[in-house]
């Protein structure tokens, strides 16, 4: 009898063996599907890529293509605003020339408000991008108020938006945004145009935070005579040549230390309203509907998300832009990240997500008419 039951146990151990062989050899349900998407996205042979330098870069197609060879690459730079001119006359011309766009928010929230884009999470497959433990917090993180469309990749810490010449000024005089409306900067405080563009990120986040709000931007732009230019360069040599201590909205302040001119930045933890994450600042990415190249855009928004994706793209803004960036990935090295943008590990930092830009505009708009 126990010759009976071991040949049964056998029997039944063989079975249950040759089983689990077979889901062994089985692809899991999303490596089926990746494969489908990279054998379809080969048929279709290319992507069109629009957006800044975090998106075109020549250095990030390149990694692209060493890893998909078989996609070629179209790349549409520019600034957000004329690209968004860009597709909507494309598509008013029943042009679907767009696959996938890369950028700050602005740009894309324009796509997002005619209807222009696709849920993005649909799209994601590779485990190490749906895995949210791979990003900040634990979550994906969006900058529309649906959670669909908008995925922000970048998780850099806010620039306060204030610089200063540092043989005028110095950091420590300005230790809250409300110390700006002391009467010892009435005619003294340079900031670029808001009305110029979207509302910049730093304006943003100050009209929609409970402890500024419009009552400050008001009184910022209302009573303290500030002087407002729109070309950016005009902004930094102005401030760089000591005719403001202080400016709002100047950019590209680390080129300029580089050249060894006496600026820089009050960085957000000195500020006491600092230390925000998101929000019209970082960076998103969106799948454009109608996309010609449907499969090839899965295949480059996942690449892109991916760990090593996300390492060239940091690699890239911080050592060949110079512009601080941080990935919301938290599974990749930080050393590079120019230290103001450097998320500091354990601590806890505010995620912005969605800003109605429109009552800011509105606020704008009737104070400086």
């Amino acid at each position: 009898m126990q010759s009976v039951f071991r040949i049964l146990a056998a029997f039944v151990l063989g079975i249950l063996a040759n089983i689990n062989n077979g889901f062994a050899a089985e692809p899991a349900t999303w490596q089926r599907e990746w494969q489908k998407t990279v054998e379809a996205a080969k048929k279709e042979g290319q992507v069109a890529l629009y957006g800044g330098q975090e998106i075109t870069h020549p250095d990030i197609v390149a990694a692209f293509n060493k890893e998909f060879p078989f996609i070629r690459v179209l790349s549409v730079a520019g600034r957000a605003a004329d690209l968004m001119t860009r597709i909507s006359a494309e598509r008013r011309a029943d042009k679907y020339l767009a696959d996938v766009m890369a950028s700050g928010p602005n740009g894309p929230r324009m796509l997002y408000l005619s209807k222009a884009l696709d849920p993005i999470a649909p799209s994601f497959m590779l485990p190490e991008v749906t895995d949210a433990s791979k990003w900040y917090g634990g979550k994906h993180w969006y900058a529309d108020p649906e959670n669909q469309y908008l995925f922000m990749f970048e998780g850099t810490i806010n620039s306060t938006g204030l610089s200063y010449n540092t043989k005028m000024a110095q950091p420590g005089e300005v230790k809250s945004f409300w110390d700006l409306l002391a009467p010892r900067w009435k005619g003294k405080l340079l900031g670029m145009d808001p009305r110029s563009s979207a509302p910049p990120t730093p304006i943003l986040i100050l009209y929609h935070r409970d402890d500024v709000g419009p009552v400050f931007v008001r009184r910022l732009f209302r009573d303290m005579e500030i002087t407002l230019f729109r070309d950016r360069s005009q902004g930094t040599n102005w401030l760089a040549g000591g005719k403001f201590p202080i400016c709002l909205l100047c950019r590209d302040l680390d080129k300029a230390k580089q050249q060894g001119l006496p600026v820089d930045d009050i960085a957000p933890d000195q500020i006491k309203e600092g230390g925000t994450v998101g929000g019209g600042g970082s960076s998103v990415i969106v799948l454009i509907n109608r996309a010609p190249h449907p499969n090839a855009a899965k295949v480059f928004i996942n690449w892109y998300l991916s760990r090593q994706g996300q390492t060239v793209w940091q690699d890239v803004m911080n050592k060949k832009e110079v512009e601080a960036s941080d990935s919301m990935r938290v599974d990749i090295a930080k050393d590079d990240v120019l230290p103001e943008a450097r998320r500091l590990e354990g601590k806890k930092y505010s995620v912005v997500g969605f800003l109605d830009p429109e009552p800011v505009q509105k606020l704008l708009q009737e104070i400086l008419k």
